[in-house]
């Protein structure tokens, strides 16, 4: 910055210095810059405090100091005299921003980021007269403080609020529909009572508010959003049932509501829409059948409805959701057999697949999801773009693993733990290249393990114990890399394996072993009585070829020994038939 010539700085309107590796501190001649309407110096590496200065610079209208190394406190003195300022970024860095409670700001804000600074504990004044402001973040600041009612009527106008990650408290207002909110995320705090009993904002398209401790049921009023796309409502403490709306009321496309208390049957406000690709009601009482319907969810992405009560057979329906990666079931009572016609899932058949990304935007989705994938529960959030999985343990499924489950050489996790599925495990696995876990234990599953398992090279868990599993266990230069604390625990609870790494070897302790070896030896002598018949056989018209006189011998034995039958034959008959006579 010191390179900038200094005959022309009094003349600069803009400064322009975004992600240039700038290092040091913000120079004290930034203030003689009478000039200047535009400062930017984000992502870079400057350090130190802001020089007061820049409180002379009363032109300036856009101020961005955003990712950089910056700390100190931004006082009244810094913002005094900005009376243009209408954007202000001092998101990711570690200043802290106080000003007296009475103090009124000059400016009109029209942009505030300040993810990242120090604003609490108390909640900060510096917004009472913003009342044009169009987007705030204000997440992440240390706020502990609940939400004065003035704020609610002050950015009521704006289109984006960030909220999340404080730890704010109170309750919401129980109307929202004078609100143009577009966006808004309150998650990660602390915000109790009702949802808002006029929610019918007609601008909102995504209310974020997880982990809080909101209580009560969802209103009806919600079906009147019309514009809503993303809601998610998940790790609260809802109850009841969700409202009926009418199928073409809402066009949500992102509806999060896991780990409440809330119940009822599968949500009819999603009949017939075609938008929403991203569903989770895992972790509630819901409860009945899957209804066939769900197979019409076109967009359906991510379908997790995990530790509910929901029971019946899956619909074969399902199968027709063609850009489907992620399906959790777990945890419920579904019986039945695991539909057939997988391979109709095209978005797991691929391993190059259109990704989640291309169906939602993930700026609001700051929640995560636990996978049960390599035998524990792991957290993803965005990197659910990556996913593609089917939990479908702890049910009551039984009949086969299909062999269709082949074509689909997206998965990367696939979970049928704690079934009744019997029937072999079908060879077809093996082509799952991507395949990383693999947990079909706690079934009844038969046969032997099939060899096909040795080419999943990027396996990293595998669990097939607690089965009926018989033969030799097979190995591979992955295979012999699992578990390797433990690698027996992938395969106990099948008395007929053997082999490494249980203890029985295959060539002395195992029945199955004995039994097979009966069976060769069997083989072999059968084998070896007919090579003697034929060599035999070969011997004997091999002499008659080449000795004339044993050939001539024969035929004469052989005649003789017909004549001697003959006549025995055609006496014995005459007596027989002179006998019955008499």
């Amino acid at each position: 910055m010191e390179r900038l010539p200094k005959c022309a700085r009094d003349k600069l309107q803009s400064l322009s210095l975004v992600a240039t590796s700038m290092m040091g501190n913000l120079p004290v001649w930034l203030g003689n810059l009478s000039r200047l309407e535009v400062l930017g110096v984000s992502n870079n590496h400057l350090s130190g405090t802001v020089p007061l200065g820049l409180g002379a610079l009363t032109n300036l209208s856009m101020l961005y100091l955003d990712n950089n190394n910056l700390s100190g406190v931004i006082t009244e003195d810094h913002l005094a005299n900005l009376r243009n300022l209408i954007i202000i970024d001092l998101s990711y860095t570690s200043l802290k921003i106080s000003v007296g409670s009475a103090w009124t700001p000059p400016f009109r804000l029209l942009r505030a980021e300040l993810t990242g600074c120090q604003l609490g504990p108390g909640f900060p004044t510096l917004f009472r007269q913003q009342k044009g402001i169009s987007y705030l973040d204000i997440s992440n600041t240390g706020i502990a403080d609940a939400i004065p009612s003035w704020f609610w009527e002050q950015i009521s106008y704006a289109s984006t609020v960030d909220m999340s990650q404080n730890q704010i408290d109170g309750e919401l207002p129980e109307k929202i529909e004078a609100m143009t909110w577009q966006s808004s995320d309150i998650s990660r705090n602390s915000i109790s009572g009702p949802l808002p009993s006029k929610f019918q904002a007609p601008e909102l398209q995504a209310l974020v508010l997880f982990s809080n401790s909101i209580t009560g049921s969802v209103p009806q009023s919600i079906c009147d959003s019309r514009n809503m796309a993303i809601l998610d409502l998940s790790n609260n403490l809802l109850v009841g049932e969700l409202p009926r709306c009418m199928p073409t009321e809402m066009k949500i496309s992102t509806l999060l509501l896991s780990n409440n208390s809330l119940s009822g049957e599968f949500p009819t406000l999603l009949r017939n829409n075609t938008n929403i690709a991203f569903l989770d009601l895992a972790k509630n009482n819901f409860h009945g059948n899957l209804p066939g319907w769900v197979g019409d969810l076109s967009a359906l992405v991510i379908f997790r409805i995990r530790s509910n009560m929901f029971s019946g057979h899956i619909p074969s329906e399902i199968t027709k959701l063609e850009n489907l990666h992620f399906l959790d079931l777990a945890h419920n009572n579904i019986s039945g057999m695991i539909p057939q016609s997988l391979a109709s899932l095209i978005g797991m058949t691929s391993k190059t697949s259109a990704r989640f990304g291309e169906f939602m935007d993930f700026e609001w989705f700051h929640d995560s999801l636990s996978v049960t994938i390599k035998g524990r529960e792991l957290p993803y959030d965005t990197q659910l773009v990556y996913m593609v999985s089917i939990d479908l343990s702890s049910n009551n499924l039984d009949g086969n693993v299909p062999e269709e489950v082949g074509s689909l050489v997206g998965l990367i996790n696939l979970n049928l733990s704690f079934n009744h599925l019997t029937g072999n495990i079908p060879y077809q696995i093996g082509t799952l290249q991507l395949l990383e876990s693999l947990d079909l234990s706690h079934n009844q599953l038969s046969g032997e393990i099939p060899g096909t398992l040795s080419n999943l090279t990027s396996l990293g868990d595998l669990n097939l114990s607690y089965n009926s599993l018989t033969g030799s266990i097979p190995s591979g230069p992955q295979l012999d890399t699992l578990h390797t604390d433990d690698p027996a625990s992938m395969y106990i609870g099948n008395p007929g394996l053997c082999g490494y790494p249980l203890p029985n070897n295959c060539t002395v302790n195992s029945p199955f072993r004995e039994d097979n070896e009966d069976r060769s030896t069997e083989m072999y002598l059968l084998l070896g009585m007919l090579v003697g018949f034929v060599a035999g056989l070969w011997l004997v018209f091999c002499a008659f070829l080449f000795k004339k006189r044993w050939r001539i011998t024969y035929f004469r034995l052989f005649d003789d020994l017909y004549d001697q039958v003959y006549v025995f034959v055609t006496v014995t008959l005459a007596t027989t038939l002179k006998s019955g006579r008499t």
